[in-house]
């Protein structure tokens, strides 16, 4: 399979879990049921109590936006990623409608970028603020898997580099060291499921060393802990969703999101539109956990619906194949 088909892949795949899981998000997966009459299985418009509300069908949102304008970044920058690449992706992103989206960390990080001042606040800001380890890099982090070229501990250093401008602490950090680290590794002929989930543990150990050092469960071990759930339910999706969700999680930070997402891609044993379809419909944060997991699986299998990727390119203005092809031919 050529380098460039897994690469679009990669991207068309993390897009499609992004806009289909923006109308997912916050519910779990019974509410979701009751709402939309079922699983959602395709793209359809945000509904008025979620984030992405007035979005249209096939809208990504702040997940895949910011992993778009961090390839975008990347390729300006002839494949240097250095802070002055992550500045550029951040401040890049900012001007888009997307950036209503954005979290305060990320926010609170492109204001201290653009010389603005903080709003004054006289309310208690912790030292160690364990939220702060969210889900905000490994969300955005594909595309650093996507330019490495296959080298795993490239990946793993830029994607500390594209990270700690807005999420410089250990939770964080290991979180996309691992998801960057995964997509590096699928981008190889010899790419297993098995292979990406030892990267990604590679990356969640090394990431952790790294920024300032929270008092939050270990990504890691619970990489460990969501992929022994997914193979063990391989032969039913539902159960592994609902067995990820109870006893991993599928909230905003990067302990429950990311290992979740590894989970799914255990138990889809590597299928796309399966690891997808249950990203989008296991609950909390969908979009972001669908966004992962199609990065991950999309460029193990080189996924490619044309429909979709026409629907996301008109919608969202975006070149997904341009990007592909910059990406490929970096270092050519």
């Amino acid at each position: 399979m050529s380098r460039y088909k897994k690469i679009l892949g990669g991207l068309l795949a993390a897009a499609v879990g992004d806009a289909m899981g923006a109308a997912t998000e916050t519910r779990n997966t019974e509410q979701i049921k009751e709402r939309f009459g079922g699983f959602v299985m395709d793209f359809i418009a945000p509904p008025d109590d979620v984030f992405a509300r007035g979005f249209k069908r096939g809208s990504v949102t702040d997940d895949f936006s910011l992993a778009y304008y961090t390839a975008m970044a990347i390729i300006n920058h002839k494949g240097i990623i250095n802070n002055t690449t992550a500045h550029a992706a951040l401040i890049n992103w900012s001007k888009t409608p997307y950036y209503r989206l954005a979290g305060p960390t990320t926010c609170l990080a492109i204001n201290r970028i653009m010389g603005k001042e903080e709003p004054y606040s006289n309310s208690f800001k912790p030292t160690y603020d364990n939220l702060r380890g969210s889900n905000g890099g490994a969300m955005k982090i594909a595309p650093v898997g996507l330019a490495s070229g296959g080298d795993v501990a490239k990946a793993i250093e830029d994607a500390l580099t594209i990270c700690k401008p807005t999420h410089n602490n250990s939770t964080a950090l290991s979180g996309a060291c691992a998801v960057a680290a995964a997509v590096a590794q699928a981008l190889n002929e010899e790419a297993t499921v098995d292979s990406m989930i030892e990267a990604g543990l590679k990356g969640a150990l090394e990431g952790e060393k790294h920024g300032l050092q929270l008092a939050n469960p270990s990504v890691y071990k619970r990489i460990i802990l969501a992929v022994n759930i997914g193979r063990r339910c391989q032969d039913d999706i539902v159960k592994a969703m609902k067995e990820l969700s109870d006893i991993i999680g599928c909230g905003l930070s990067a302990a429950e999101a990311v290992p979740t997402a590894f989970g799914l891609l255990a138990a889809s044993a590597g299928d796309v539109e399966k690891a997808v379809i249950a990203a989008v419909n296991i609950g909390n944060d969908t979009d972001t956990i669908a966004t992962i997991v199609g990065a991950m699986t999309g460029t193990l299998n080189g996924y490619y619906n044309k429909r979709q990727l026409d629907l996301i390119n008109q919608v969202n203005k975006f070149d997904l194949e341009y990007i592909a092809d910059k990406l490929t031919n970096l270092y050519e």
